[in-house]
């Protein structure tokens, strides 16, 4: 084919006349679109956040009497290692009648290609016996989604995600930029501001505000003295694992504000519940300059 072209494009030429000994300098390539297109295309970063939750939610909202529907549900949302992990958690579970209910309360979309996502998803499951027996739990997984004829099931699933989702992307501009920086800071000042140190709480308290923005700020400076105290006297201490793994929630179009969901690792001893534990916090972000600060935060009910 590549011949037949070159042989009728030499015809035209001839059929012409003369050719010019000068030719058109070659158009510039168009520049490359992202790999990762999570927040810089908006239309289908919304598309697969939404059908995402929308197989988490269902997937994970089941009546083990009902195994037949449950397997309807799993043939359309779920599929590969996905499929193998819910097969083993309800053969768990359908021994006794108990329904689930599942609902995603907080996502970061980390990676996004046009036929597969990684997603960050924090989800509450409240479960019922029919003696009234009920009991809620919370989960933080990252999803590995793919999408077939325009509909997303999940891949994989991970309840243990460690260290960076994403790569950032070599060269990026624009928001692409924007969002790989915003979520490096959120992973970075989020293990400042987790960090608890009895021994060392004004150096602590000192790298809080120089990672914070308002209204975060002007918070830490009113309740400095108290929160000193309150520490000093717990003997609360908190290290921050360098595993913790983020991924952004929210970016605004012009890559000035940014929210983010935090899986933070921490190690904690005196207080309540030492050990090891994770700690799913949202982040929220304003970029100044060229840094990004910490204009909010709070722990996400439900993940765990």
């Amino acid at each position: 084919m590549r011949r037949a072209v070159l042989a009728a494009a030499l015809l035209t030429a001839g059929c012409g006349g003369a050719v010019s000994g000068q030719t058109a300098p070659p158009a510039a390539p168009p520049a490359p679109a992202p790999a990762n297109v999570a927040y810089v295309d908006a239309k289908a970063t919304s598309d697969a956040v939404s059908g995402i939750k929308k197989a988490v939610e269902s997937a994970f909202t089941y009546d083990s009497a009902k195994p037949d529907e449950v397997a309807k549900t799993e043939q359309e949302y779920l599929t590969g290692a996905a499929r193998a992990q819910f097969d083993k958690t309800f053969a768990e579970v359908r021994t006794e009648p108990v329904s689930t209910q599942t609902q995603v309360v907080e996502t970061g979309l980390a990676e996004l290609t046009p036929d597969r996502a990684r997603m960050l998803v924090a989800a509450t499951q409240h479960s019922k016996r029919p003696d009234g027996a009920a009991n809620q739990a919370g989960a933080l997984m990252l999803v590995t989604a793919v999408r077939t004829n325009g509909h997303w099931l999940l891949q994989d699933l991970n309840f243990d995600p460690r260290g960076p989702i994403a790569s950032a992307a070599a060269g990026a501009k624009g928001l692409a930029a924007a969002r790989d920086s915003a979520v490096e800071a959120a992973r970075r000042d989020g293990g400042i501001l987790m960090t608890v140190d009895p021994q060392n709480i004004d150096a602590n308290y000192t790298a809080w505000e120089n990672v914070a923005a308002e209204p975060l700020l002007t918070e830490f400076k009113k309740s400095r003295q108290e929160t000193v105290d309150r520490i000093k006297q717990t003997g609360k201490k908190a290290s921050y694992g360098p595993d913790s793994t983020a991924a952004l929630t929210e970016l605004s179009p012009d890559g000035t504000h940014a929210s983010a969901v935090l899986a933070a690792l921490l190690t904690t001893s005196g207080g309540q519940n030492p050990g090891d534990n994770r700690l799913p916090v949202h982040l929220d972000l304003v970029r100044q300059g060229d840094e990004w600060k910490v204009s909010g935060m709070k722990a996400i009910t439900g993940g765990s």
